[in-house]
């Protein structure tokens, strides 16, 4: 999993705007659930900074949670 995790930091700028993050993924990660996981503080206040009422993402923190969530097997339910 970690050399998702380092394609990734070679792919993200270093801080970058929040909403952008599905874009900057190619839709790996969705802004929205980053919003739901922040607010019930699942992800660390230090992923994030913020200019005026814009959030930035830190790249190396978010990154450094994000890859703790990943998993080599899929456990969904398949039809």
């Amino acid at each position: 999993m970690q050399d998702i995790v380092e394609e990734l930091r070679g792919l993200l700028p270093p801080v970058f705007a929040g909403p952008k993050i599905g874009e900057l993924t190619g839709g790996v990660i969705h802004w929205p659930t980053v919003q739901n996981k922040r607010a019930r503080r699942e992800i660390p206040d230090e992923c994030f900074a913020y200019t005026g009422r814009r959030v930035i993402v830190r790249r190396d923190p978010f990154l450094a949670w994000w890859a703790g969530t990943l998993s080599d097997t899929f456990q969904g339910k398949v039809a």
